[in-house]
């Protein structure tokens, strides 16, 4: 196999990739894995692993991952060890696609196939909200993906395609296709349950512009005002988000003993009970369920995590894992701001830290693939002024 033939034949799975991980899950787990041997077979090994080791990045990536597996050995085997471990091993995937290079034209066709890609998605969850047609028959699907991955795709989409807007060269005709797509992922996405994409993207689209118009006061102010407008307009418009958030605003403020509650609450007790050395690697169920009978009703209820990332970690990996797993968005962080445009770059890890305050969004299958997606575009992203 030639070297040009496995570099085209990389980019096409890549562009592959973007377009079907928001449409099938099964073919994008083939397609990620047959990047990362496409990748490895072509060679030059020690440009590879000079490139990996120079990134604070990736080694914090593989330092979680070791301590997860030391954490297995020594703590043993719990219900979910393994099914945590197959998800955290999707992150050695990022080290792979760190060591090779795309092309900014790869670049720039991926991003593409991934917004059409999620027009298509929009579409097609929009249709099944109003009856149109009938995928599935429950609600917690949006079109191919669980309501909750698909709210945050939403909003991951709308950041994109106003960056692309604002930050790009586009004439006019593709700029009209992408305020189309916007349209609907806007409807789709508060049209649909997932609080996390909503308001991720709300504060995102505060942080965008706010970078976007730093100088630009008027315009900075008349663009907030709309962002604030628009949301007051969508609450008092949409009973789904009205209903959505009362019911959350609720159960905080009266604390009702909701599985999230409940989840919060004995999270944080047993993690005092250890803060240094947690629990040891896929022990949450097996230990969250044993303490009394609502904690074992809410694990009954297949919650396998507390909704919250950080508890997560730390509840497993203690202190240490928690400051290991914080370190890799730091570093990413720090990597990104040096590029070309890295101020508007960093939101997309942002947007990360945020979500993973409502739920384990870096070990959830199709959001670790997002993430993925998204580190291999910013890292090979070349900026040209507008």
């Amino acid at each position: 196999m030639s070297k040009n033939l496995i570099s085209n034949t990389r980019n096409l799975v890549f562009l592959l990739l973007a377009f079907t991980f928001p449409l099938s899950v099964a073919l994008s787990n083939i397609l990620v894995v047959l990047l990362a041997v496409l990748i490895l077979v072509d060679g030059s090994f020690s440009e590879k692993i000079q490139k990996i080791n120079s990134s604070k990045w990736m080694k914090s990536i593989l330092l979680l991952w070791v301590m997860y597996i030391i954490y297995f050995f020594i703590f043993g085997s719990f219900t979910d060890t393994f099914w945590l471990i197959k998800r955290i091993s999707l992150l050695l995937l990022l080290p792979i696609f760190y060591s090779s290079s795309f092309s900014e034209k790869t670049v720039e066709k991926s991003v593409i196939a991934f917004l059409i890609s999620m027009f298509l998605s929009s579409v097609i969850a929009i249709a099944e909200n109003y009856g149109i047609i009938n995928l599935h028959s429950t609600k917690e699907y949006a079109a191919f993906l669980r309501y909750t991955d698909h709210n945050v795709f939403l909003a991951f989409s709308l950041i994109i395609s106003l960056y692309v807007l604002f930050r790009k060269k586009l004439e006019n005709k593709y700029r009209n296709i992408i305020l189309f797509f916007i349209s609907f992922y806007l409807f789709s996405l508060f049209t649909e349950g997932g609080k996390s994409g909503q308001l991720v993207f709300l504060f995102s689209i505060i942080l965008f512009l706010t970078l976007l118009f730093k100088k630009k006061w008027k315009l900075l102010s008349l663009s907030l005002i709309s962002v604030f407008v628009f949301s007051a307009i969508v609450y008092n418009t949409s009973d789904i988000v009205k209903n959505r958030f009362n019911y959350e605003a609720k159960n905080i403020l009266q604390y009702r003993k909701s599985d999230r509650n409940i989840l919060l609450k004995e999270t944080i007790i047993l993690i005092k009970k250890n803060p240094i050395f947690g629990y040891g690697t896929g022990s949450f169920t097996d230990e969250f369920g044993s303490v009394n009978e609502e904690t074992q009703k809410a694990v009954s209820n297949q919650h396998k995590t507390p909704h919250n990332n950080y508890l997560y970690v730390w509840f497993e990996l203690g202190i240490l894992g928690l400051i290991i797993f914080l370190s890799i968005f730091y570093f990413q962080i720090k990597e990104l701001i040096k590029k070309a445009d890295g101020i508007f770059l960093i939101l997309f890890p942002i947007m990360f830290l945020i979500i993973m305050l409502a739920d384990s969004y870096l070990f959830s299958q199709n959001t670790l693939v997002l993430y993925l997606f998204l580190s291999i575009i910013t890292i090979n992203y070349q900026y040209k002024p507008s």
